[in-house]
């Protein structure tokens, strides 16, 4: 039996093309996996990753001017006497980072991981809401 795949997302030109362009534009494209969603909620952002076969353990986030940071590394050993005949899942190590927004409560952020999505919850501080101004007259 033969193994390939003609839809290999990692030997297409077009993924290579995309991340030459991708790095050219100073983008974070260290990843090979670790897909990334940030969504906006009246009181907080939330931050889903992607990141499959992991424990805690495997990832490391940090915080650090502004700027947080996921990174880890995904292994696909191959057990000793073994040896790979086809293999198309992503492994290497990763790094996700986002400038955070003023408003962030650095010190409230939560993270936890369930069926491999990271999910970090970044609560805004109260000067983040929308803020009311007063109209004064002008006598």
């Amino acid at each position: 039996m033969q193994w390939n795949s003609l839809l290999n997302p990692a030997s297409s030109p077009f993924v290579a093309l995309r991340r030459d362009m991708e790095r050219h534009l100073g983008r974070d494209v260290e990843s090979t996996f670790a897909g990334m969603s940030v969504i906006e909620h009246e009181d907080r952002w939330t931050v889903a990753v992607d990141v499959p076969g992991l424990a805690e353990g495997d990832v490391n986030i940090t915080v650090q001017d502004g700027l947080l940071v996921i990174e880890g590394e995904r292994q696909l050993p191959v057990p000793e006497n073994a040896r790979a005949v086809f293999n198309d899942r992503s492994a290497g190590k990763f790094r996700r980072s986002l400038r955070l927004r003023e408003g962030v409560d650095v010190n409230s952020i939560d993270a936890s991981l369930q069926l491999g999505v990271l999910t970090l919850t970044l609560q805004k501080t109260a000067e983040a809401g929308a803020k009311k101004i007063a109209i004064r007259s002008g006598q």
